[in-house]
């Protein structure tokens, strides 16, 4: 459990332009993955899903947090704090269908991507690890 606290507490440490790199790298591993899950609508939805629940593992969503996954996708931020309101409280499901949908390599993409939304504003919050944690099991 320490390792793990460490781990996050180097990505809150982490400058918004070195989240933003890994973050990318990560979006360019998962998309694909995405896709094959969603393949009706070419992966958006899946996507999105998957990056609202990141977002809303706290429930709530800050300014950074906002402006992290507008640069990252290009949606608006006030789009983004719109899905988010959507979104909140279904992220359960998703879990489950991207942990039987992807391999090991593509879980640990879906996991960064996650952790540098989640570290964006400087902080990770008990809800976000404890989001993050799900994503490892």
């Amino acid at each position: 459990m320490a390792q793990f606290d460490e781990v996050m507490q180097q990505l809150v440490n982490l400058p918004y332009e070195g989240l933003m790199n890994i973050a990318k790298d990560a979006l360019n591993k998962v998309y694909p993955v995405c896709k094959k899950i969603d393949p009706k609508n070419d992966g958006y939805t899946a996507l999105l899903a998957m990056l609202l629940a990141a977002i809303g593992a706290d429930r709530k969503l800050t300014a950074l947090e906002a402006k992290f996954v507008s640069e990252l996708t290009g949606l608006s931020s006030e789009n983004v704090d719109k899905m988010i309101t959507l979104y909140v409280g279904t992220e359960e499901d998703l879990i489950d269908k991207f942990h039987d949908a992807m391999d090991t390599d593509t879980k640990s993409a879906i996991f960064q991507l996650v952790a540098c939304i989640c570290a964006c504003d400087e902080t990770i919050c008990r809800e976000e690890s404890a989001y993050l944690k799900k994503l490892l099991a």
